[in-house]
């Protein structure tokens, strides 16, 4: 348990012996207490359960006065908040995201009071915003708004959001794999560039390998951390992957391994020093010298899911290898279908029910010419 999450529990300990009002713990682990005031709710929100409770008894005495000027909160500054409070739980790209979302998205909304915002207001910056960005930034910040704004009471859930569009993408084919593996000899980053499509390894967690994380006697690979970048764009090293299924072992072929050991002399730290991008530069460099489909690192990782889909790899082998935590990130986010498997389908299909109509045919006849 880290020291953020004792001091929750700790606060949790107080808030359950406090009582008219009620603490109730917020999901940024603020707490809120709400009493009426001349038939008006009025919520107090605070850090330490004891504090908002304190404020919120006096308020409802008649001791501490309630002024609208000193209760609002701009979203903006809601946002803020939010993002601080969880500093010691979310990762460095979480926050990232976060703060990207507070300075572009809703920008008619940062200003007012969150007391003020009802639902139709979130509608139309949803529309306003669909005119932009992709449904899935849509989505995702919406679901950043409607958790702030519920930390002061107020309910935004229901508002329709775009659909999202599903765009046909180019993806590589199994040729394009392997003249990809032939063409990386050589480069500088042919490693990370092999892991990637290989081992199904994210960019982050390739440029976040240790050496204390190769295991050369079992042939294995241990992927603990990864490298992101911060709210302020710098890559730091987080020292857990991105959700609890990513944190893995991963088996290494033969050729993985040799190049391993190539490049170990007993040195610690990073085993790859390069920069994530340029790792990214190298694979666009690469697919252009061998003439295949343009991809990325990320691109990589896709092309892995599809080969263990044609390969027919259980679901619960290929997502533990990959790190997935669901069958559907595996199959509908992450798998493909290589078009030769597609075309060899449709060949299978295609000869089976003509086979069965020309049964059918010849029989129909029989019986017409009796």
């Amino acid at each position: 348990m880290t020291e953020q999450e004792k001091l929750w529990a700790k606060r949790r300990v107080k808030a359950a012996k406090l009582s008219g009002p009620k603490p109730v713990e917020l999901p940024s682990h603020s707490w809120r207490c709400q009493v009426m005031v001349d038939g008006r709710r009025i919520s107090v929100v605070d850090d330490d359960p004891e504090v908002a409770h304190a404020k919120a008894l006096a308020i409802k005495t008649g001791m501490l006065v309630s002024k609208d000027k000193e209760q609002k909160v701009t979203v903006d500054e809601a946002i803020s908040r939010y993002i601080q409070a969880g500093e010691g739980a979310l990762s460095p790209t979480t926050i990232r995201g976060y703060e990207t979302m507070r300075k572009h998205r809703f920008p008619g909304l940062m200003r007012r009071d969150v007391h003020t915002i009802t639902r139709l207001d979130v509608q139309r910056a949803v529309s306003d915003e669909a005119k932009k960005v992709s449904a899935k930034t849509i989505k995702n910040a919406y679901g950043l708004l409607t958790a702030v704004l519920k930390d002061y009471g107020v309910d935004v859930s229901g508002v329709k959001l775009p659909q999202r569009v599903k765009r046909q993408k180019q993806y590589l084919t199994v040729e394009e794999v392997v003249k990809l593996i032939d063409c990386a000899v050589g480069d500088p980053c042919e490693l990370p560039i092999v892991m990637a499509v290989w081992l199904g390894m994210r960019r982050s967690e390739i440029c976040g390998l240790y050496w204390d994380c190769v295991d050369f006697d079992g042939g294995k690979v241990e992927v603990r951390r990864a490298m992101v970048p911060d709210k302020d764009n710098k890559w730091v090293i987080k020292e857990y992957p991105k959700n609890e299924g990513s944190q893995r072992l991963v088996g290494c072929p033969d050729y993985i391994m040799e190049k391993l050991r190539g490049m170990y002399h007993g040195q610690q730290g990073r085993v790859f020093q390069w920069h994530p991008d340029t790792v990214r530069k190298h694979v666009h460099a690469i697919c252009k010298r061998a003439g295949i489909t343009d991809t990325t690192v990320h691109g990589l990782r896709h092309a892995n899911a599809a080969i263990m889909i044609l390969l027919n790899v259980v679901d619960q082998y290929a997502m533990a290898r990959n790190g997935w935590t669901s069958d559907y990130t595996f199959k509908q986010i992450y798998g493909y279908v290589f078009p030769d498997g597609a075309q060899e389908t449709d060949q299978i299909i295609n000869a089976f029910l003509e086979e069965k109509l020309k049964l059918h045919t010849d029989l129909h006849t029989e019986n017409s010419i009796d």
